[in-house]
This record gives C-alpha cells, sequence and structure tokens, in this order.
C-alpha cells in the first residue's frame, strides 16, 4: 500500500470510529456520534437573534450555501466539516461544524462577516440574561444522564449543567459508567459567552451556549466556537484535564513565577485577626513578623487586604471594600501611622496589595484626575448592592500602568482585585459589547506583566478563568469562600477546573490554632475555627498549589503544622497538581465517599508519579479508595501506603511497622471514618492525610521526608531515578537545612523490606545528590 494512500486509509478509519459532527441530507438536523451511536442531537433548531427578533430555519432563516470545507487549527490540528452560509435578508451568518483528526474533538462554529445588530435579546426580547443569539449547537437530546458545571463566584461548582454568563464548562457522563465523558465550553471570545438558557429558543430543553444576549451589537467578523472533548482514557478527571491542556496549547498558557504561590505568606484578609486591626498596627503587624520568624516560621511576603491597608467604604449604596483611597496614596488609616513605603521597608518583606473596585466619588475619578469611570449600575440583576467604579475599558492599560507604579514603589509584588464577578455583571459597558470587558482585563493583567507583577483574582467565574489562558501574570484563583464564614475547605470540584487551566486554585486564608476563640467583626465563629479542623485547612491550603496565608495573631501560630508545609527558609512543599475531589465523589456514584476525599499527587510528569496523595474528612464510614479514583492512573501493581503520622518510621525496624503493602485493585486503602464524637468541636473535619507509593523494582523505594505532607514534593527531590538496581535523587534546599529522608531497603535478600533514614545536610549548593545502594 502507498504511502498516501495508507494515510487516506488511517484517517478514514479514524473518522469513522471517533467523535464526528453528521448532518441530515437536508440540514435540519446534526448529531455529535461515536462509533456509530449518537451522543448528542439537535433539529431544526439552528437559529439566531438579529435585528430584534428570531430568525430560524423554519422561518425566515434562509440557507444559501453548504460545502464541505477542511483545513488546520492551531493547537487542535487537522480538520474537515462543514460550512453552511444563512442569510435573514440584512445579516449572513456562516456555521461551521468541525471534526478533528485526534478522533476525540469536534467544535460548533459561526461567524458574521459583516457583523450584526439588534442582537441583545433582553432589550428587545425581555428574556433574562441567560439567553444566548445562536442557537448553534442546540443539542435538544443528550446521550448522558448526568452533568457537572461551574457557575458564578468562587467558580463555584454544580451537579447540572450551569447556566448564563457566569456559567462555564459542562462535562457529560454517566455515573455508573465512567469510560465515555465529554466536556463542552466556549472556545473563545470567553467573556461575550454565555452557558445558555437550558432551552432553545422555541422553548425546548437544550444544552445550548452561545454569545450572551446582552450584547447590543456584533462587529464584523465576529467568530464564537464551541468545543467537544471526549477523554481517550475513562474518568472525569481525565477528561477535563485533557481538555484544559488543549486549551492551553491552543493559547500557548504560560504563568509567570509567582512569590505568593512559592512562599507561606501573612495575610490580613476577612476572617484574619488583623484584617480590623486596632491600636498601633504597624507595630503590631511588625511585631507578628517577627514572632513568627522566632519560631522558624519565615514569612515570604505579606497580603495586606484589611481595613488598614486601603480607605475603605461600603454604605450609602456604595459597594463592599470599595476603595476611596489606595494605601500606596495614603489611605491607610489612623492605626497604621507609618506610611506605606517606610512600613514595607522596616518589614522587609514584599507586599501583596488589594483594591476590588474604586467607591463612586473616590479621588481616582473625580473632576482633578485623568481617568474615565465606567460605572457599575445597581438596576441591573445581582447588583443592587454594588455601586463602584472600574476604569474604563479604552484607558484601563494607562490606568493600571500608572495604578502599578503606585504599588511597585511601596514593594508591591502581587495585586488582588475582587468581585471579579461584579466586575463584569455589573458594568454596562462589559456586558453591552463583545470587546471592552476582556479590554479591561487585559488592561490590567498585561500592566502586571510589564512590572513583573502577579494578579490573583478573587470572586471570580469560570469564564474568567478562561479569559486568563494568555494572561501570564493573572496565576491564581480563589476557589473557596472567606474563611471568615466558615466552609472555606469546600474546593475540590471548583479547583478541578481551575487546575485544567493552567491557573492555581487558592483557599482563603487560615488560623492554625483557635486564637483563644477570638471574636473576629463580621465574621461566624463555627467547628472549622476549632483545633480539629486547623491541620485541614493547613493540610488543603498547601496542597490546593495556590497561596498558603496564615493569619494568626501573635503567640497564637501552631509551627509545628505550618514546618509540615515548607522548607527551612519559608518555601511551600507543594504536590505536582491542585487537590481535587476524586471522580466517585465528583460523580455521585452508588459507591461515592459519605464525606470528603481529594486526591493529587507528586511527579515531574504525569508520566511519572513519587507519589500520590489522598485527604479525606466528614466520612460517616470508612471508604474503599480504588485504582479508579487515582489520577494520573497507576502504573504497575505493587503499592504501598501510610497514614501521615510523625515519627512512626524508625530507622532500621521493619518496613511494616511503617507502612502497608497492597495492589492496583478496587479497594488498594480504606479512607477511614471521621470522629463525629464532638462536631460543634470540628472532630469531623480532623483530616486523613494517605500518601500511597509505587513500589521501585530495584528492591530500594524512596519515600521522602516523611515529616512533610506532601513526602515527595518536586521542589524538594528532583531527578528521582527509580532503577533495576536502586534509587538516587538530588534533594534541594536551604544551606545547613537538614533534610530526613526516608528509604525502604532490602533486608536479608527480601526488597523494600526494612526502614533506612538519613539526615541530609544540605551543602551551600542549595543541592545534595543521594544514590543507593551507595
Amino acid at each position: 500500500m502507498g504511502v498516501s494512500l495508507l494515510l487516506s486509509f488511517l484517517v478514514t478509519s479514524l473518522y469513522v470510529y471517533s467523535l464526528k459532527v453528521e448532518f441530515s441530507s437536508d440540514y435540519t438536523s446534526y448529531a455529535v456520534t461515536h462509533k456509530g451511536t449518537s451522543l448528542f442531537s439537535g433539529e431544526g433548531q439552528i437559529a439566531a437573534f438579529v435585528d430584534g427578533k428570531w430568525h430560524a430555519q423554519s422561518t425566515t432563516l434562509k440557507r444559501n450555501s453548504a460545502k464541505k470545507i477542511e483545513g488546520t487549527d492551531p493547537g487542535l490540528g487537522h480538520y474537515s466539516g462543514t460550512e453552511i452560509n444563512w442569510s435573514t435578508g440584512k445579516t449572513t451568518l456562516i456555521t461551521r461544524a468541525k471534526t478533528y483528526a485526534s478522533g476525540y474533538d469536534v467544535s460548533f462554529e459561526y461567524s458574521f462577516p459583516d457583523g450584526a445588530s439588534g442582537t441583545s435579546t433582553v432589550e428587545h426580547a425581555g428574556t433574562n440574561r441567560d439567553e444566548v443569539i445562536v442557537n448553534f449547537p442546540a443539542f435538544t437530546t443528550v446521550k448522558f444522564p448526568n452533568e457537572l458545571s461551574w457557575e458564578g463566584s468562587f467558580v463555584g461548582a454544580r451537579t447540572s449543567a450551569s447556566k448564563g454568563p457566569t456559567g462555564g464548562p459542562t462535562v457529560f457522563f454517566d455515573r455508573s459508567d465512567l469510560q465515555l465523558v465529554v466536556v463542552g465550553s466556549a472556545l473563545n471570545n470567553f467573556k461575550s459567552s454565555s452557558a445558555g438558557p437550558g432551552k432553545t429558543w422555541n422553548g425546548k430543553d437544550a444544552w445550548v451556549p452561545g454569545t450572551s444576549g446582552t450584547i447590543r451589537k456584533l462587529p464584523n467578523g465576529f467568530k464564537q466556537t464551541f468545543l467537544l472533548h471526549m477523554g481517550t482514557q475513562p474518568g472525569i478527571t481525565n477528561a477535563i484535564a485533557e481538555w484544559g491542556e488543549l486549551l492551553q496549547t491552543v493559547y500557548q498558557t504560560k504563568k509567570i513565577p509567582d512569590i505568593t504561590l512559592q512562599k507561606i505568606g501573612y495575610q490580613t484578609d476577612n476572617g484574619a485577626m488583623y484584617c480590623f486591626c486596632q491600636g498601633n498596627c504597624t507595630k503590631t503587624l511588625l511585631d507578628e513578623m517577627d514572632y513568627l520568624r522566632s519560631i522558624g516560621v519565615p514569612m515570604g511576603y505579606l497580603s495586606f487586604q484589611g481595613s488598614g491597608a486601603s480607605k475603605f467604604e461600603g454604605s450609602n449604596g456604595n459597594a463592599p471594600w470599595c476603595v476611596h483611597t489606595w494605601g500606596p496614596d495614603g489611605g491607610l488609616g489612623g492605626n497604621y501611622p507609618v506610611n506605606l513605603k517606610d512600613f514595607q521597608k522596616a518589614l522587609g518583606l514584599p507586599l501583596q496589595l488589594y483594591a476590588p473596585y474604586f467607591c463612586p466619588g473616590s479621588i481616582y475619578f473625580d473632576s482633578k484626575s485623568n481617568w474615565t469611570a465606567a460605572s457599575a449600575n445597581t438596576s441591573l440583576e445581582g447588583c443592587n448592592n454594588f455601586g463602584f467604579d472600574d476604569v474604563t475599558s479604552s484607558q484601563s492599560r494607562a490606568f493600571y500602568d500608572w495604578f502599578f507604579a503606585k504599588g511597585v514603589d511601596v514593594g508591591m509584588v502581587s495585586f488582588e482585585p475582587d468581585f471579579m464577578n461584579q466586575n463584569y455583571n455589573c458594568v454596562p459597558e462589559f456586558i453591552h459589547d463583545t470587546v471592552s470587558s476582556m479590554k479591561w482585563m487585559h488592561g490590567m493583567a498585561d500592566a502586571a506583566l510589564a512590572k513583573d507583577l502577579t494578579v490573583q483574582w478573587c470572586y471570580a467565574t469560570p469564564t474568567d478563568v478562561l479569559a486568563s489562558l494568555d494572561m501570564p501574570a493573572v496565576t491564581n484563583f480563589r476557589v473557596s469562600r472567606d474563611f471568615c464564614y466558615g466552609n472555606s475547605w469546600n474546593v475540590g470540584v471548583s479547583s478541578l477546573l481551575v487546575w485544567a487551566l493552567g491557573s492555581y486554585p487558592s483557599k482563603d486564608t487560615l488560623w492554625t490554632t483557635t486564637n483563644k476563640h477570638t471574636a473576629i467583626p463580621g465574621c461566624n465563629w463555627s467547628p472549622d475555627h476549632e483545633i480539629p479542623a486547623a491541620e485541614l485547612h493547613v493540610v488543603i491550603a498547601l496542597m490546593t498549589t495556590g497561596p498558603v496565608g496564615i493569619s494568626d495573631s501573635i503567640g497564637q501560630t501552631n509551627a509545628v503544622l505550618i514546618k509540615r508545609t515548607i522548607t527551612g527558609d519559608g518555601t511551600l512543599l507543594k504536590p505536582s497538581k491542585a487537590l481535587t475531589s476524586v471522580d466517585s465523589a465528583v460523580a455521585g456514584s452508588s459507591n461515592a465517599p459519605s464525606g470528603f476525599v481529594y486526591s493529587s499527587y507528586s511527579g515531574e510528569s504525569k508520566s511519572d508519579v513519587l507519589a500520590y496523595y489522598f485527604v479525606s474528612f466528614k466520612l460517616k464510614k470508612s471508604w474503599d479508595v480504588g485504582k479508579n479514583d487515582f489520577w494520573p492512573p497507576i502504573k504497575g501493581s505493587n503499592l504501598i501506603y501510610r497514614r501521615f503520622l510523625p515519627h512512626s518510621c524508625e530507622n532500621n525496624t521493619a518496613a511494616t511497622n511503617c507502612i502497608t503493602h497492597t495492589t492496583a485493585s478496587d479497594s488498594i486503602f480504606k479512607a477511614p471514618k471521621s470522629d463525629f464524637t464532638n462536631t460543634t468541636g470540628g472532630t469531623d473535619l480532623a483530616p486523613a492525610v494517605t500518601t500511597v507509593w509505587p513500589l521501585c523494582t530495584g528492591g530500594w523505594t524512596l519515600l521522602g521526608d516523611l515529616s512533610k505532607y506532601v513526602a515527595l514534593s518536586t521542589l524538594r527531590f528532583r531527578d528521582v531515578k527509580c532503577t533495576s538496581s536502586g534509587v538516587s535523587a538530588t534533594i534541594t534546599g536551604t544551606p545547613r537545612e537538614i533534610v530526613p529522608v526516608t528509604l525502604l531497603q532490602p533486608k536479608k535478600g527480601a526488597p523494600n523490606s526494612n526502614v533506612f533514614v538519613l539526615d541530609v545536610v544540605i551543602p551551600s549548593s542549595g543541592s545534595a545528590k543521594i544514590s543507593f545502594p551507595q
């Protein structure tokens, strides 16, 4: 067989047995099929809202032509498909359905070569904000009985398809069988997209994402694309990870280094002990840093967000925490007698500063200012308490260049805007056209990048996370509610989306003790402010891979807990993936845990796993953790596991006193039942941290530093080699730092049967190599 004929045969075979789009002969229906089975289908639903009304195939949307197309899309590869040219008399609409040669991806795209007017369904048809302008795709029949999606603030997860402009990707699956999982999402124009109303233009139940019905006019050449990706392997986590990798490839996602992700920090956020500091707060925070250094917990930065960090206003119709005068401009207040620049110099630490938006009448948009405000409209849905000003999109880059220069001058290295949900949905300029919101966001992100600053977007929606794919300075997103109000440990599914899209999920600030049960103004005392939950907050904050920001009062930090997360210089020892809910929990399957089970891993790549980590809590009964809840998938069959218990692996003792041997099966280990004897005291929140290691074949297995929650963090253990003869690694740290390294060694011919502990002293170079047998 010739090469060209062979390639043609392979491509044809791939299309026959892959995910693909098919149209009926008269183009009145279409379906996404897999191996001859229809997974999604729509009948006669192609429609567009232009010139103030709906135009559909069955009414005034005229099909002018249809043709086959092929080509290549960056990051997605070669495709073949169908292009149809439509018109309403005044407006031209082009739809394209593409089947990619990968065999696992299809896309639906529409464009308006000459633009379109009268497109706002909200203004012309009186619909709610969930409506979309175009119905393509509009799947009225979906094979999958179960859905997972994200919507609203803090990238909130939900067990059904999301809706509207705060909605995001949707995962389609059958919880009884996760062999086939499909992820559907927008592929471009993220801030103009809507997850849809859940119904077609004529009222049929459907998954129908599209361009938001708040948009009044579409510019020439406007294009909106939606992607469906089917996982190449079973499982929800796997499908989402692959989908995220595709989008990161399309947008060439790469985030810049961020000290708030690298070092432990101190926060004054809502719920922190010094959020509402009284007295001489400059001295209080300086004393706090001295105290933390004295107990061996050096801070890498101060996240300065509380009531002293800027002059805030939140009454008289103004939005909560709106900035009247930013800290660098002297808005610290009477409790901070030292100006911010001198305070930062005395502190000796870089700052993360906070400004969610600006109060009406702030100095930044008054009559003396050079800047023009894009003001919120409190009559919009969900905006009645949000009267604030942003800078207009056309001035965003120049404004943030100017604004960030003030921050850099006082030692700012990171910036946090808040209420990102409202920053979009409450500003008419941003919701009425297709470009302003992205221009505003890029103005901030690009100005930060130019000054080597990083940005955390808080209170953000899924479309914010998607929009940040090509913004290197936007590194992390809050996925929890405020520590102030409790339950900030509930991050397992929200983290899944943020991680998949190349950013870092962030859990809010935390206490490491009860801080003498001090009441913080406006905060709820809850069981997760009690001692058993302190460890849970520390573990989850570390393993989300986002910032770890403590906020105890002077003399109240549990140094033992914190030292389990850091090196001697405060570098965070994180896993390689954000902590996320295991698939059984996400799917809600019949064998789902009766509480929370999160997982992560360490490894230079997902094909080279050094260890898996599981965190369980609030389990009403023990739960079998099986191979299908490991990601990446387990290679090999021989494993060992261990609950986190410091000092339980003594040197030169039998390995069976320290670890348990097991095999890759439906029951690898049991996540233990939680202690429910005193739930008001948080006993059910005490975490069980279990580490699972693949056994090395050479008789030696590296367990790592068992005094840390992440025993084999690749930030500590690099170039780990497991060979047929032994094991080797490079260990990094602070010069003169002593790292206790635990291995399993052969004894009397039995591989991995004895515990061997070696104290490695880090030399001045910052790294040391070990190799066994020596």
